[in-house]
């Protein structure tokens, strides 16, 4: 079963270690702000509460406090990453990419690819995207909501080994 192996723990460059766990009822809010501080088009409490429920919800942990979250899909050997937010504040200190590492490495065992969509504008992203393995695949013209008018995605994909 997917992600069945929770609490999970992920060592980072410095020593310190990620808790990866299912996200809990009690984190929402914790978590929905880390979405809201994340994006410039972020989910509404409704829709982030639903998302929760219908999706594979991780979070994760550093020092006792919840920092980000992914939520993921998986359909007949194909996951697709939906959002991935590690708290704005820790960006840049390797936490996203042992993450997303970590998550590769559990969907590897039960997906054969992984697909993802990224802001166009998102350079940070889309270079964690690359250097974890994910190839850019299109781009779906004025996919996003900007806040002048709208702005391209960049699809990117990886295979798996199931």
């Amino acid at each position: 079963m997917l992600f069945s192996s929770l609490p999970a723990y992920v060592s980072l460059a410095d020593g310190r270690s990620l808790s990866v766990e299912k996200i809990p009822s009690h984190a929402f809010k914790s978590l929905h702000a880390i979405e809201l501080a994340a994006h410039s088009h972020p989910m509404s409490e409704k829709l982030f509460s639903e998302n929760i429920e219908r999706y594979h919800a991780l979070a994760i942990k550093l020092d006792g406090e919840w920092i980000g979250f992914s939520l993921i899909s998986l359909v007949v050997g194909e996951a697709e990453l939906l959002d991935y937010v590690v708290d704005p504040k820790l960006q840049g200190q390797g936490i996203g990419r042992a993450f997303l590492d970590w998550i590769v490495s559990e969907l590897s065992k039960s997906a054969e690819r992984f697909y993802l969509e990224v802001r166009a504008s998102n350079h940070p992203a889309i270079a964690l995207y690359d250097a974890v393995g994910f190839s850019e695949m299109g781009i779906r013209s004025n996919y996003y909501p900007a806040k002048k008018g709208r702005e391209d995605a960049v699809l990117m994909a990886m295979e798996l080994f199931a």
